[in-house]
């Protein structure tokens, strides 16, 4: 008799676990997979997506393949033209500081086609404490002729062949003068 009580009280305990454990499983299947999902799904395109209606430059640019465009950090390469270091000193050779005031982050997005063509720039112009911000004309012009015009973007190589990639560059301005380069 007492034996059969101890089981019944272990098969008790056991039930109530299993049941504990089916209800945690289903309420973090809920959360990871339904809570968190806004509803009619109203994002079209992921955040780094550049819209080729909207974007500057993009009359001509080809993408070699749509569904397909990964991010520059997908290789160990950074795709700037001579490297970084010759990036940065191409743009410190061309920029001219017009006693420009402004202060900021000035970013420029874009994408590095397959053949290491670039297009579709989308500019977003920030002050130091990342808040929206307007640039002098001129030196969001200056930045957006250096960054485009320049030569020998590299494509990223991924899966034995040249793949399409975003890129971003970010300039750091202070008082008119390009303090650092990202990424």
């Amino acid at each position: 008799m007492a034996t059969k009580r101890i089981l019944k009280y272990i098969g008790i305990v056991l039930g109530i676990l299993v049941i504990a454990f089916a209800c945690f499983i289903a309420y973090g299947y809920y959360m990871f997979n339904t809570s968190l999902l806004p509803d009619n799904e109203p994002f079209e395109h992921a955040s780094h997506y550049i819209d080729p209606e909207t974007a500057l430059l993009n009359e001509g640019f080809n993408i070699c393949d749509e569904n397909y465009i990964l991010q520059y950090y997908n290789t160990q390469e950074l795709p700037y033209p001579n490297g970084k270091n010759g990036f940065r000193n191409y743009i410190n050779l061309a920029y001219v500081n017009d006693n420009y005031p402004d202060s900021g982050y000035l970013n420029i997005r874009f994408i590095i086609n397959c053949e290491g063509e670039v297009g579709r720039f989308v500019i977003h112009e920030n002050n130091l404490d990342l808040e929206p911000n307007t640039f002098s004309e001129n030196l969001k012009n200056q930045l957006f002729k250096l960054t485009s015009e320049a030569k020998g973007w590299k494509p990223i190589f991924l899966h034995e062949d040249n793949r399409d990639s975003y890129m971003y560059v970010s300039y750091r301005i202070e008082h008119g003068e390009i303090t650092e380069i990202i990424p």
